[in-house]
């Protein structure tokens, strides 16, 4: 099951502190195929404190959160047209392999 949060902020952050073992990927409000980045739901890129502006999901982003990687693999495919790229901080890739 995945969970788009789109100018929810307050949901969004509490979902991801009551999942720190989930997934989010940070993806372009048009949700385009070519930015889907991948990140472990504890990542500090994707919580806490923006770096960039001061919101997470009513900016530029929507936040899309699962518990499970295919279950993302499967929505990027079917909702973008696209393929996740894993974060290079947090590695999600290295916890479950991608399809």
């Amino acid at each position: 099951m995945t969970i788009l949060f789109d100018r929810q902020d307050g949901e969004y952050l509490g979902w991801v502190d009551t999942h720190q073992d989930g997934f989010v990927v940070n993806a372009y409000r048009n949700l385009a195929p070519n930015y889907l980045m991948l990140h472990r739901a504890s990542c500090g890129t994707i919580s806490g404190t923006p770096a960039r502006g001061n919101t997470w999901t009513n900016g530029d982003f929507v936040k899309i959160c699962s518990g499970s990687i295919p279950d993302l693999e499967s929505w990027a495919r079917r909702d973008t047209m696209g393929s996740l790229t894993p974060c290079q901080l947090c590695r999600p890739d290295r916890l479950q392999p991608f399809s």
